[in-house]
């Protein structure tokens, strides 16, 4: 990797403000300074230290998030603000969101910069679980609890199938799909005359957020990436 783009990636200012600090002799490699920014560094091997100060750089970036409402699952800020003012910078720059949620749904938000295992964990292909708390407008029926794991015309031509629903209070449901489809959660409960008026996504795949705050981030552990790239299919 060059070393403008190494120090930017890692927060330490713009490329041109990089390669300043490299060209006014602030930056070193392996203990010996350094004047051009186009220099190429060793990840695994080069020691990269501004002013005496050791540079990290993490090779892969997997982010947890309880995500907050009022934040948008978007790269910038339109008519809410973007999901990355709420991580470290030191990631924003780097990591793309997996899915989406609405502005007005919290809980568990994977952000990674791996685009291959991003693409794989929102791929129907893989049947990845997304389980969800789902606070109604009313009260759910008990006759259509056992529709609600059937095939669904949700509009648009598009069919879904819940692959679990369980009622944990009059007004509130837990549910499990694997397609992932636009606003797939409020579109099932509005064919069955229900409005959603509280959503929380409390599991992808294996992950929770139960150990995080709102608007709490985490890196993933060592194995809990692992599990992600066995989950779906990805070279270690």
């Amino acid at each position: 990797m060059r070393l403008d783009k190494f120090l930017a990636d890692s927060n330490l200012g713009t490329r041109n403000h990089v390669k300043t600090l490299i060209r006014k002799k602030h930056v070193t490699v392996n203990g010996k300074l350094v004047r051009l920014s186009d220099t190429n560094i060793n990840l695994e091997k080069d020691k990269v230290e501004v002013d005496g100060n050791p540079i990290h750089y993490e090779q892969e970036i997997f982010l947890l998030l309880n995500k907050p409402k009022g934040y948008l699952c978007s790269s910038i800020d339109e008519l809410y603000p973007s999901i990355l003012n709420v991580i470290d910078p030191i990631y924003a720059k780097r990591v793309k969101i997996v899915g989406r949620l609405d502005v007005d749904t919290t809980g568990v938000l994977v952000l990674t910069d791996q685009g291959k295992l991003n693409n794989r964990l929102i791929h129907p292909k893989f049947k990845i679980e997304k389980e969800y708390e789902a606070v109604l407008n009313n009260n759910v029926p008990s006759e259509i609890l056992p529709l609600l794991t059937q095939e669904i015309e949700i509009g648009e031509g598009e069919i879904v199938k819940p692959k679990k629903v369980e009622r944990i209070k009059p007004d509130t449901c837990r549910i499990t799909v694997t397609e992932g489809k636009y606003h797939e959660i409020k579109r099932i409960f509005k064919h069955f005359g229900l409005e959603v008026i509280e959503l929380r996504r409390i599991r992808l795949g294996f992950l929770t957020v139960d150990d995080l705050e709102i608007g709490e981030s985490r890196l993933l552990t060592e194995d809990e990436i692992n599990y992600l790239k066995d989950l779906t299919k990805t070279e270690r």
